[in-house]
Protein backbone atom coordinates (compact mmCIF):
# COMPACT_ATOMS: atom_id res chain seq x y z
CA UNK A 1 0.00 0.00 0.00
CA UNK A 2 1.38 3.38 -1.01
CA UNK A 3 0.94 5.93 1.79
CA UNK A 4 2.49 8.85 -0.07
CA UNK A 5 -0.83 10.44 -1.04
CA UNK A 6 -2.28 9.96 2.45
CA UNK A 7 0.87 11.43 3.95
CA UNK A 8 0.85 14.45 1.63
CA UNK A 9 -2.86 15.12 2.18
CA UNK A 10 -2.63 14.72 5.95
CA UNK A 11 -4.83 11.63 6.07
CA UNK A 12 -1.85 9.79 7.51
CA UNK A 13 -1.33 11.51 10.83
CA UNK A 14 2.20 12.41 11.79
CA UNK A 15 3.72 10.18 14.44
CA UNK A 16 3.90 13.08 16.88
CA UNK A 17 0.24 13.80 16.30
CA UNK A 18 -0.59 10.12 16.66
CA UNK A 19 1.22 9.96 20.00
CA UNK A 20 -0.54 13.10 21.13
CA UNK A 21 -3.83 11.48 20.16
CA UNK A 22 -3.02 8.31 22.14
CA UNK A 23 -1.95 10.34 25.19
CA UNK A 24 -4.99 12.59 24.85
CA UNK A 25 -7.25 9.55 24.56
CA UNK A 26 -5.87 8.17 27.82
CA UNK A 27 -6.29 11.54 29.51
CA UNK A 28 -9.81 11.88 28.11
CA UNK A 29 -10.84 8.50 29.49
CA UNK A 30 -9.48 9.41 32.94
CA UNK A 31 -11.14 12.83 32.79
CA UNK A 32 -14.40 11.35 31.53
CA UNK A 33 -14.67 9.10 34.58
CA UNK A 34 -13.58 11.84 36.97
CA UNK A 35 -16.36 14.08 35.66
CA UNK A 36 -18.76 11.12 35.66
CA UNK A 37 -18.32 10.86 39.44
CA UNK A 38 -18.51 14.61 40.10
CA UNK A 39 -21.36 16.24 42.06
CA UNK A 40 -21.66 18.87 39.33
CA UNK A 41 -22.53 16.26 36.71
CA UNK A 42 -24.99 14.57 39.08
CA UNK A 43 -26.67 17.94 39.65
CA UNK A 44 -26.63 18.65 35.90
CA UNK A 45 -28.29 15.33 35.08
CA UNK A 46 -30.93 15.83 37.76
CA UNK A 47 -31.75 19.35 36.57
CA UNK A 48 -31.61 18.30 32.93
CA UNK A 49 -34.24 15.66 33.57
CA UNK A 50 -36.35 18.08 35.59
CA UNK A 51 -36.18 20.93 33.06
CA UNK A 52 -36.95 18.57 30.18
CA UNK A 53 -39.95 17.06 31.96
CA UNK A 54 -43.46 17.58 30.64
CA UNK A 55 -44.58 19.09 33.95
CA UNK A 56 -41.76 21.64 33.95
CA UNK A 57 -42.36 22.70 30.36
CA UNK A 58 -46.09 23.02 30.88
CA UNK A 59 -45.61 25.09 34.00
CA UNK A 60 -43.15 27.41 32.28
CA UNK A 61 -45.45 27.84 29.31
CA UNK A 62 -48.39 28.52 31.61
CA UNK A 63 -46.53 31.12 33.68
CA UNK A 64 -45.19 32.94 30.64
CA UNK A 65 -48.30 32.87 28.48
CA UNK A 66 -51.07 33.34 31.05
CA UNK A 67 -52.49 36.86 31.11
CA UNK A 68 -53.12 38.37 34.51
CA UNK A 69 -56.68 39.29 33.53
CA UNK A 70 -57.49 35.62 33.01
CA UNK A 71 -56.44 34.61 36.53
CA UNK A 72 -58.79 34.04 39.45
CA UNK A 73 -56.85 36.67 41.39
CA UNK A 74 -57.62 39.39 38.89
CA UNK A 75 -61.24 38.23 38.66
CA UNK A 76 -61.59 38.34 42.44
CA UNK A 77 -60.21 41.86 42.61
CA UNK A 78 -62.32 42.93 39.68
CA UNK A 79 -65.52 41.51 41.16
CA UNK A 80 -64.81 43.18 44.49
CA UNK A 81 -64.13 46.47 42.74
CA UNK A 82 -67.48 46.31 40.95
CA UNK A 83 -69.25 45.65 44.24
CA UNK A 84 -67.41 48.54 45.87
CA UNK A 85 -68.83 50.80 43.15
CA UNK A 86 -72.38 49.56 43.84
CA UNK A 87 -73.83 52.50 45.79
CA UNK A 88 -76.90 50.54 46.91
CA UNK A 89 -74.66 47.84 48.36
CA UNK A 90 -72.51 50.46 50.04
CA UNK A 91 -75.63 52.00 51.60
CA UNK A 92 -76.64 48.56 52.83
CA UNK A 93 -73.20 48.14 54.38
CA UNK A 94 -73.51 51.52 56.08
CA UNK A 95 -77.00 50.99 57.52
CA UNK A 96 -77.08 47.29 58.38
CA UNK A 97 -75.37 47.72 61.74
CA UNK A 98 -76.46 51.30 62.41
CA UNK A 99 -78.30 52.41 65.58
CA UNK A 100 -80.87 54.06 63.37
CA UNK A 101 -81.83 50.70 61.85
CA UNK A 102 -81.97 49.13 65.30
CA UNK A 103 -84.33 51.87 66.50
CA UNK A 104 -86.49 51.47 63.42
CA UNK A 105 -86.69 47.71 63.86
CA UNK A 106 -87.65 48.17 67.49
CA UNK A 107 -90.26 50.75 66.52
CA UNK A 108 -91.60 48.51 63.78
CA UNK A 109 -91.97 45.68 66.26
CA UNK A 110 -93.90 47.89 68.69
CA UNK A 111 -97.55 48.83 68.60
CA UNK A 112 -96.61 52.39 67.66
CA UNK A 113 -95.69 51.36 64.14
CA UNK A 114 -99.36 51.53 63.11
CA UNK A 115 -99.33 55.22 63.86
CA UNK A 116 -97.28 55.85 60.70
CA UNK A 117 -100.45 55.34 58.71
CA UNK A 118 -102.02 58.35 60.49
CA UNK A 119 -100.71 61.41 58.72
CA UNK A 120 -102.07 63.76 61.36
CA UNK A 121 -100.22 61.99 64.13
CA UNK A 122 -97.03 61.84 62.06
CA UNK A 123 -97.28 65.52 61.37
CA UNK A 124 -97.50 66.27 65.08
CA UNK A 125 -94.72 63.83 66.21
CA UNK A 126 -91.04 64.46 65.36
CA UNK A 127 -90.22 60.83 66.28
CA UNK A 128 -92.83 59.49 63.91
CA UNK A 129 -91.54 61.83 61.22
CA UNK A 130 -88.02 60.46 61.69
CA UNK A 131 -89.24 56.90 61.49
CA UNK A 132 -91.22 57.58 58.36
CA UNK A 133 -88.34 59.47 56.81
CA UNK A 134 -85.98 56.54 57.48
CA UNK A 135 -88.46 54.02 56.13
CA UNK A 136 -88.69 55.97 52.90
CA UNK A 137 -84.89 56.57 52.65
CA UNK A 138 -82.56 55.05 50.06
CA UNK A 139 -80.53 53.54 52.86
CA UNK A 140 -83.45 51.52 54.21
CA UNK A 141 -84.57 50.54 50.73
CA UNK A 142 -80.98 49.33 50.10
CA UNK A 143 -81.17 47.36 53.31
CA UNK A 144 -84.49 45.81 52.31
CA UNK A 145 -83.06 44.95 48.87
CA UNK A 146 -79.99 43.17 50.17
CA UNK A 147 -81.15 41.85 53.54
CA UNK A 148 -82.41 38.66 51.97
CA UNK A 149 -79.74 38.54 49.26
CA UNK A 150 -76.53 36.46 49.17
CA UNK A 151 -74.64 39.43 47.71
CA UNK A 152 -73.55 40.97 51.03
CA UNK A 153 -72.10 37.67 52.20
CA UNK A 154 -70.24 37.29 48.93
CA UNK A 155 -68.95 40.83 49.28
CA UNK A 156 -67.60 40.07 52.74
CA UNK A 157 -66.02 36.89 51.55
CA UNK A 158 -64.30 38.74 48.72
CA UNK A 159 -63.06 41.43 51.09
CA UNK A 160 -61.68 38.83 53.48
CA UNK A 161 -60.11 36.90 50.62
CA UNK A 162 -58.38 39.95 49.18
CA UNK A 163 -57.13 40.98 52.62
CA UNK A 164 -55.48 37.59 53.18
CA UNK A 165 -51.65 37.73 52.97
CA UNK A 166 -51.39 34.51 50.98
CA UNK A 167 -53.86 35.85 48.42
CA UNK A 168 -51.95 39.10 48.17
CA UNK A 169 -48.69 37.24 47.57
CA UNK A 170 -50.25 35.10 44.86
CA UNK A 171 -51.92 38.11 43.31
CA UNK A 172 -48.66 40.05 43.27
CA UNK A 173 -46.99 37.04 41.61
CA UNK A 174 -49.58 36.72 38.86
CA UNK A 175 -49.77 40.49 38.38
CA UNK A 176 -46.03 40.51 37.58
CA UNK A 177 -45.53 40.05 33.80
CA UNK A 178 -42.02 38.69 34.55
CA UNK A 179 -43.34 36.22 37.10
CA UNK A 180 -41.37 33.29 35.56
CA UNK A 181 -38.11 34.96 36.55
CA UNK A 182 -39.15 34.85 40.22
CA UNK A 183 -39.74 31.09 40.37
CA UNK A 184 -37.55 28.31 41.77
CA UNK A 185 -37.91 26.59 38.42
CA UNK A 186 -36.25 29.53 36.71
CA UNK A 187 -33.44 29.34 39.27
CA UNK A 188 -33.05 25.68 38.33
CA UNK A 189 -33.06 26.63 34.66
CA UNK A 190 -30.33 29.22 35.19
CA UNK A 191 -28.30 26.77 37.27
CA UNK A 192 -28.59 24.17 34.52
CA UNK A 193 -27.31 26.71 32.01
CA UNK A 194 -24.38 27.52 34.30
CA UNK A 195 -23.53 23.86 34.75
CA UNK A 196 -23.77 23.21 31.01
CA UNK A 197 -21.05 25.81 30.45
CA UNK A 198 -18.56 24.31 32.91
CA UNK A 199 -15.51 23.06 30.93
CA UNK A 200 -15.67 19.58 32.46
CA UNK A 201 -19.33 19.13 31.62
CA UNK A 202 -18.85 20.59 28.12
CA UNK A 203 -16.07 18.03 27.67
CA UNK A 204 -18.18 15.16 29.09
CA UNK A 205 -21.18 15.91 26.90
CA UNK A 206 -18.99 16.12 23.80
CA UNK A 207 -17.68 12.58 24.29
CA UNK A 208 -19.07 9.53 22.56
CA UNK A 209 -19.90 7.25 25.49
CA UNK A 210 -19.92 4.18 23.25
CA UNK A 211 -16.47 5.09 21.94
CA UNK A 212 -15.17 5.57 25.49
CA UNK A 213 -16.68 2.24 26.48
CA UNK A 214 -15.12 0.55 23.46
CA UNK A 215 -11.68 2.03 24.17
CA UNK A 216 -11.90 0.94 27.79
CA UNK A 217 -12.33 -2.65 26.73
CA UNK A 218 -8.60 -2.58 25.92
CA UNK A 219 -6.40 -2.89 29.01
CA UNK A 220 -2.66 -2.30 28.85
CA UNK A 221 -0.98 -5.67 29.43
CA UNK A 222 2.56 -4.85 28.29
CA UNK A 223 4.07 -1.40 28.37
CA UNK A 224 7.73 -1.11 27.42
CA UNK A 225 9.29 2.36 27.53
CA UNK A 226 12.87 1.01 27.76
CA UNK A 227 13.71 2.81 30.97
CA UNK A 228 16.48 0.38 31.84
CA UNK A 229 20.20 0.13 31.19
CA UNK A 230 21.09 -3.55 30.90
CA UNK A 231 19.22 -6.25 29.00
CA UNK A 232 19.33 -8.50 32.06
CA UNK A 233 17.20 -5.94 33.92
CA UNK A 234 14.45 -6.07 31.30
CA UNK A 235 11.67 -8.37 30.12
CA UNK A 236 13.75 -9.33 27.10
CA UNK A 237 16.25 -12.13 26.56
CA UNK A 238 18.68 -12.53 23.64
CA UNK A 239 18.33 -15.27 21.08
CA UNK A 240 15.45 -17.40 19.90
CA UNK A 241 12.87 -19.51 21.75
CA UNK A 242 12.32 -23.20 21.07
CA UNK A 243 9.99 -25.74 22.62
CA UNK A 244 12.99 -27.93 23.40
CA UNK A 245 14.90 -25.92 25.97
CA UNK A 246 18.03 -28.07 25.39
CA UNK A 247 18.43 -26.64 21.91
CA UNK A 248 20.87 -23.79 21.51
CA UNK A 249 18.85 -20.57 21.86
CA UNK A 250 21.51 -18.01 20.96
CA UNK A 251 22.77 -18.67 17.48
CA UNK A 252 22.74 -17.35 13.93
CA UNK A 253 21.81 -18.97 10.62
CA UNK A 254 24.33 -20.21 8.10
CA UNK A 255 22.47 -18.47 5.28
CA UNK A 256 22.83 -15.05 6.97
CA UNK A 257 25.86 -12.76 7.03
CA UNK A 258 25.73 -11.63 10.67
CA UNK A 259 26.30 -13.37 13.94
CA UNK A 260 23.67 -12.79 16.60
CA UNK A 261 25.76 -11.55 19.47
CA UNK A 262 23.91 -12.67 22.62
CA UNK A 263 22.50 -9.25 23.38
CA UNK A 264 25.83 -7.44 23.24
CA UNK A 265 24.68 -5.43 20.23
CA UNK A 266 21.64 -4.10 22.10
CA UNK A 267 21.26 -1.16 24.45
CA UNK A 268 19.09 1.77 25.52
CA UNK A 269 19.80 5.43 24.91
CA UNK A 270 17.45 7.99 26.51
CA UNK A 271 14.60 5.48 26.61
CA UNK A 272 15.13 4.15 23.08
CA UNK A 273 16.11 0.53 22.53
CA UNK A 274 18.67 -0.15 19.79
CA UNK A 275 19.98 -3.16 17.92
CA UNK A 276 23.23 -2.31 16.16
CA UNK A 277 24.39 -4.24 13.15
CA UNK A 278 28.09 -3.55 12.80
CA UNK A 279 31.15 -4.74 10.92
CA UNK A 280 33.36 -7.00 13.04
CA UNK A 281 34.96 -10.37 12.63
CA UNK A 282 33.58 -13.11 14.84
CA UNK A 283 33.22 -16.86 14.91
CA UNK A 284 29.83 -17.93 16.25
CA UNK A 285 27.42 -20.90 16.20
CA UNK A 286 25.12 -21.03 13.21
CA UNK A 287 22.33 -23.36 12.18
CA UNK A 288 22.86 -25.08 8.87
CA UNK A 289 19.81 -26.89 7.50
CA UNK A 290 22.02 -29.80 6.32
CA UNK A 291 24.79 -29.93 8.93
CA UNK A 292 22.99 -28.69 12.01
CA UNK A 293 24.88 -26.35 14.34
CA UNK A 294 28.30 -25.35 13.06
CA UNK A 295 30.84 -22.66 13.92
CA UNK A 296 31.00 -20.04 11.21
CA UNK A 297 33.13 -16.98 10.61
CA UNK A 298 31.07 -13.80 10.25
CA UNK A 299 32.10 -10.28 9.21
CA UNK A 300 29.11 -8.61 10.89
CA UNK A 301 27.33 -8.88 14.23
CA UNK A 302 23.76 -8.05 15.20
CA UNK A 303 21.11 -9.36 17.61
CA UNK A 304 17.65 -10.78 18.20
CA UNK A 305 15.65 -10.45 21.46
CA UNK A 306 12.29 -11.83 22.60
CA UNK A 307 9.83 -11.87 25.52
CA UNK A 308 9.03 -15.59 25.42
CA UNK A 309 9.82 -16.05 29.13
CA UNK A 310 8.12 -12.85 30.35
CA UNK A 311 5.19 -12.04 28.10
CA UNK A 312 2.93 -13.70 25.57
CA UNK A 313 -0.58 -12.87 24.46
CA UNK A 314 -3.30 -14.19 22.21
CA UNK A 315 -5.35 -11.51 20.49
CA UNK A 316 -5.40 -7.81 21.35
CA UNK A 317 -3.80 -4.63 20.07
CA UNK A 318 -0.01 -4.64 19.51
CA UNK A 319 1.73 -1.32 18.87
CA UNK A 320 5.39 -0.49 18.30
CA UNK A 321 7.03 2.85 17.54
CA UNK A 322 10.31 2.36 15.68
CA UNK A 323 12.62 3.40 12.90
CA UNK A 324 15.63 1.84 11.23
CA UNK A 325 18.63 2.70 9.10
CA UNK A 326 20.94 0.61 6.89
CA UNK A 327 19.80 -1.34 3.83
CA UNK A 328 19.51 -4.62 5.72
CA UNK A 329 16.66 -6.48 7.45
CA UNK A 330 15.03 -5.01 10.56
CA UNK A 331 11.92 -6.56 12.09
CA UNK A 332 9.40 -6.50 14.93
CA UNK A 333 7.26 -9.64 15.06
CA UNK A 334 5.14 -12.03 17.07
CA UNK A 335 6.29 -15.61 17.23
CA UNK A 336 5.99 -19.02 18.86
CA UNK A 337 8.35 -21.92 19.68
CA UNK A 338 7.57 -23.39 16.28
CA UNK A 339 8.49 -21.69 13.06
CA UNK A 340 4.84 -20.73 12.62
CA UNK A 341 2.63 -18.84 13.35
CA UNK A 342 4.53 -15.64 12.65
CA UNK A 343 2.84 -12.22 12.62
CA UNK A 344 4.96 -9.38 11.26
CA UNK A 345 4.33 -5.99 12.86
CA UNK A 346 7.14 -4.43 10.84
CA UNK A 347 9.79 -5.76 8.49
CA UNK A 348 12.16 -3.66 6.41
CA UNK A 349 13.93 -5.95 3.98
CA UNK A 350 16.49 -3.40 2.80
CA UNK A 351 14.17 -1.99 0.15
CA UNK A 352 10.58 -2.04 1.35
CA UNK A 353 8.45 -2.26 4.46
CA UNK A 354 6.22 -5.34 4.66
CA UNK A 355 3.50 -6.21 7.19
CA UNK A 356 1.45 -9.39 7.34
CA UNK A 357 1.06 -13.04 8.33
CA UNK A 358 3.40 -15.89 7.42
CA UNK A 359 1.56 -19.21 7.11
CA UNK A 360 2.11 -22.67 5.68
CA UNK A 361 0.76 -21.25 2.44
CA UNK A 362 3.35 -18.49 2.36
CA UNK A 363 3.30 -14.79 3.24
CA UNK A 364 -0.05 -12.96 3.29
CA UNK A 365 0.40 -9.25 3.68
CA UNK A 366 1.20 -5.96 2.05
CA UNK A 367 4.17 -3.89 0.97
CA UNK A 368 4.04 -0.40 2.46
CA UNK A 369 5.57 2.42 0.43
CA UNK A 370 5.44 6.20 0.54
CA UNK A 371 6.99 6.53 4.01
CA UNK A 372 10.62 6.67 5.10
CA UNK A 373 11.60 3.78 7.42
CA UNK A 374 14.33 5.95 8.94
CA UNK A 375 11.62 8.11 10.51
CA UNK A 376 9.59 7.04 13.51
CA UNK A 377 6.17 5.54 12.76
CA UNK A 378 3.76 3.53 14.87
CA UNK A 379 3.13 0.07 13.43
CA UNK A 380 0.12 -1.74 14.88
CA UNK A 381 -1.74 -5.01 14.67
CA UNK A 382 -5.32 -5.52 15.87
CA UNK A 383 -5.82 -9.23 16.36
CA UNK A 384 -9.19 -10.74 17.22
CA UNK A 385 -10.86 -14.10 16.74
CA UNK A 386 -12.08 -13.38 13.25
CA UNK A 387 -9.46 -11.14 11.61
CA UNK A 388 -6.06 -9.48 11.64
CA UNK A 389 -5.75 -5.77 10.82
CA UNK A 390 -2.46 -3.89 10.34
CA UNK A 391 -2.01 -0.10 10.65
CA UNK A 392 0.66 2.51 10.08
CA UNK A 393 -0.11 5.31 12.51
CA UNK A 394 -3.85 5.86 11.99
CA UNK A 395 -4.17 4.28 8.52
CA UNK A 396 -5.24 0.69 7.97
CA UNK A 397 -2.92 -0.95 5.44
CA UNK A 398 -4.02 -4.58 5.40
CA UNK A 399 -6.54 -7.02 6.85
CA UNK A 400 -7.23 -10.71 6.52
CA UNK A 401 -9.62 -13.31 7.93
CA UNK A 402 -7.43 -16.27 7.00
CA UNK A 403 -5.06 -18.27 9.17
CA UNK A 404 -5.79 -16.50 12.46
CA UNK A 405 -3.37 -17.80 15.14
CA UNK A 406 -5.00 -19.70 18.00
CA UNK A 407 -2.20 -19.46 20.55
CA UNK A 408 -0.42 -16.83 22.59
CA UNK A 409 2.63 -15.34 20.86
CA UNK A 410 5.67 -13.53 22.22
CA UNK A 411 7.26 -10.30 21.01
CA UNK A 412 10.57 -10.26 19.15
CA UNK A 413 12.93 -7.67 17.64
CA UNK A 414 15.76 -8.47 15.27
CA UNK A 415 18.14 -7.23 12.61
CA UNK A 416 19.95 -9.46 10.12
CA UNK A 417 21.70 -9.53 6.73
CA UNK A 418 20.37 -12.03 4.21
CA UNK A 419 22.76 -14.25 2.23
CA UNK A 420 22.28 -12.51 -1.13
CA UNK A 421 22.10 -9.03 0.36
CA UNK A 422 24.92 -6.55 0.10
CA UNK A 423 26.07 -6.14 3.71
CA UNK A 424 25.74 -2.84 5.50
CA UNK A 425 25.88 -1.63 9.05
CA UNK A 426 22.52 -0.61 10.45
CA UNK A 427 20.44 0.32 13.44
CA UNK A 428 16.96 -0.61 14.64
CA UNK A 429 15.57 1.93 17.14
CA UNK A 430 12.43 1.17 19.15
CA UNK A 431 10.97 4.03 21.19
CA UNK A 432 8.19 2.03 22.87
CA UNK A 433 5.97 -1.03 22.66
CA UNK A 434 2.42 -1.25 24.04
CA UNK A 435 0.12 -4.24 24.04
CA UNK A 436 -3.54 -4.13 25.03
CA UNK A 437 -5.94 -6.95 25.82
CA UNK A 438 -9.65 -6.65 25.02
Amino acid sequence: MNLLFKRLTGKLQSTDRMEEYIAQMEQDIARYHAVEQSPELAEYKQLKEKVASKEFCQKKQNLIQTKYKSTKYYMTYHELHIMQKDKTLQLYQQVKDSSQLKEYKAFRASGDYIKLSDKALVKKSPDLKNMLRFEQSKAYKAYVQYSTSLVPDKYERLRAQVADEAFQRENAFWANPKRWLTTEEHIDEVRLQQLSQLPDIVFYLAQDAKKIEEMEKYVLTFGEEFQWTHLAESKWKPGFCYKNKHLLQQHSFANEQQANNGGRNTGTINGTFTILTKREQITAPAWDTKKGFINKDFSYTSDVVNTADSFRQQEGLFMVKLRCSGRIHHAAWLGAESKLPLLTLFHFNGKNIVMGNTTNEGFEGTRVTGINPSQFYIYSLRWNRSELIWYVNNVEVYRTKHNIPREALYLALSSFIAARQRPYEGKLEVDWIRVYKR
